[in-house]
């Protein structure tokens, strides 16, 4: 039987990008009510729809223009599939020469090792060599042999990530980075700061559903739509979310393909080499959108029990979906979440 996919790795086309908005509007309900003067800039960046949003008119045109120029350098510096970017650089070499790079891309490897760390390596950027071989890298997707998967897992390992000064190594040929689960979140904080530098005092940060709100008013709080991963219906719930606060959600519905009748999601647990079956989706709630993005797919990876345990020890909000639909919602947002239809 041929196999089906959904969320192809490039989107190109005007056509699909316009798909894509749509369903951002499914995904995240109306999460505020910025007044009429709005200044909204979109892109196609890093994989995602990107949506920057300030209040206030033309005086901040140039301010959102430069923030999507801002992630566009980043995207520039981490996509595995632009041949110039420094990752795919440190993975070319891997197991040969360290490679120099930028400041922003020691930045994020360094906090992708401190978050491999804390979470005993379900969060793992050298999963890449894997992603690759299931196709979610490039969409060209299938399902690799268990022995396939066996001699790749040889290669996962975050401690083969070596940084001398600014140079990057990885320590075996054949390492294979991938910052999917990550850079997104890297990138909304990037902006968050440039916009807040530039005076903004109310605007909204939204890269694929890695969203950070900017808000000078300590009074007044965003509501974020949750979107339900079972398809019952549009939203899970909303979240009541303080400004400077950044949410984001890892979940089975994002991209996958069908083969033989079987869901394969991009979810990957680096240490089985196979998606992840505990969950159907995590948001959490930090500080930084960077944390976000990658603790909602170690959460995803660790399940409810073993996720909610360090989600309080690190005080994080999250909400959990099981793979039986269960819902699990941290202590700190038992007051900020509402559950749909209540």
């Amino acid at each position: 039987m041929s196999s089906s996919c959904y969320a192809s790795r490039r989107i190109k086309s005007f056509l699909i990008i316009i798909v894509g908005i749509l369903l951002v509007s499914v995904l995240y309900w109306r999460y505020t009510e910025l007044s009429h003067k709005i200044t909204k800039v979109t892109a196609f960046l890093m994989d995602t729809l990107v949506t920057i949003e300030i209040e206030g008119s033309g005086e901040f045109n140039l301010a959102a223009n430069e923030g999507i120029e801002i992630m566009q350098d980043l995207q520039n510096k981490f996509d595995v599939n632009i041949n110039s970017s420094e990752i795919t650089k440190i993975n070319l070499s891997a197991g040969i020469n360290p490679v120099k790079v930028s400041a922003d891309t020691l930045e994020l490897l360094k906090e992708a090792i401190r978050i491999s760390k804390l979470t005993e390596g379900a969060f793992d950027i050298t999963i890449g060599v894997l992603t690759r071989e299931w196709g979610f890298t490039d969409g060209n997707y299938r399902v690799p042999s268990d022995r396939e998967i066996k001699d790749r897992l040889k290669l996962v390992d975050y401690n083969g990530i070596k940084i001398y000064d600014s140079e990057v190594r990885l320590s075996k040929k054949g390492m294979f980075l991938d910052l999917g689960g990550i850079a997104k979140g890297y990138a909304v904080d990037k902006v968050y700061d440039f916009l807040k530098s530039k005076g903004v005092k109310r605007a909204i940060i939204n890269a694929g559903g890695t969203i950070k709100t900017l808000e000078r008013d300590p009074k007044r709080t965003w509501r974020i739509g949750i979107k339900d991963p079972t398809g019952n219906k549009d939203i899970l719930g909303v979240l009541y979310l303080d400004s400077g606060l950044a949410v984001a959600t890892s979940g089975d519905y994002e991209r996958y393909f069908i083969k033989d009748g079987v869901k394969y999601h991009h979810l990957l647990n680096p240490k089985t080499g196979y998606p992840s079956s505990l969950c159907k989706s995590v948001t959490v709630v930090s500080k930084k959108a960077v944390e976000a993005d990658a603790l909602s797919t170690a959460i995803f990876v660790l399940g409810p029990k073993r996720g909610l345990s360090l989600a309080k020890r690190l005080d994080l909000g999250v909400i959990i979906v099981d793979s039986e639909d269960n819902i699990f919602v941290s202590d700190n947002l038992k007051g900020r979440f509402k559950p749909d239809g209540e």
